[in-house]
């Protein structure tokens, strides 16, 4: 079943091919869910959180579930909605640096998966090549 959002925007800011079949993608970027990292951007120390969910009822989001991982449950099209909070970690406190939402759309192509990224709000800060480099795990 594919599990679709009809409020994705039309407008794709980056497409990429995974070389994953489309359920081991689904399961590898459903892991990044809840995972912290920190890194030093120019003089100061940030953390960055990722939350990751699935489209429910093709109106909203909802948490993935192991069910909703289990072989055969979603196919062919899932959009995932990404947020990514960035804090800055200063001697007075964390700092709200951005807090960004993306749509993810993952699309089956047999052997790989194909990947659309589409910024869900205007602001400045991270943009869909930092999005891929988080779902690449290749993030400095």
């Amino acid at each position: 079943m594919r599990r679709i959002y009809y409020g994705y925007p039309q407008r794709v800011d980056l497409s990429f091919a995974m070389g994953m079949p489309f359920p081991e993608t689904l399961r590898y970027i459903a892991e990044l869910n809840g995972q912290e990292s920190t890194k030093t951007t120019g003089k100061e120390l940030v953390r960055v959180r990722v939350k990751v969910e699935i489209a429910v009822n093709r109106a909203e989001f909802g948490d993935i579930t192991p069910d909703v991982l289990r072989p055969g449950v979603v196919t062919e099209s899932a959009d995932l909605r990404v947020s990514i909070l960035a804090l800055a970690l200063r001697g007075t406190g964390k700092v709200p640096v951005a807090n960004d939402v993306f749509y993810v759309r993952l699309t089956d192509q047999h052997t790989c998966t194909d990947i659309d990224i589409a910024k869900g709000n205007a602001d400045e800060g991270i943009d869909a090549l930092d999005v891929k480099k988080i779902l690449l795990g290749t993030s400095n």
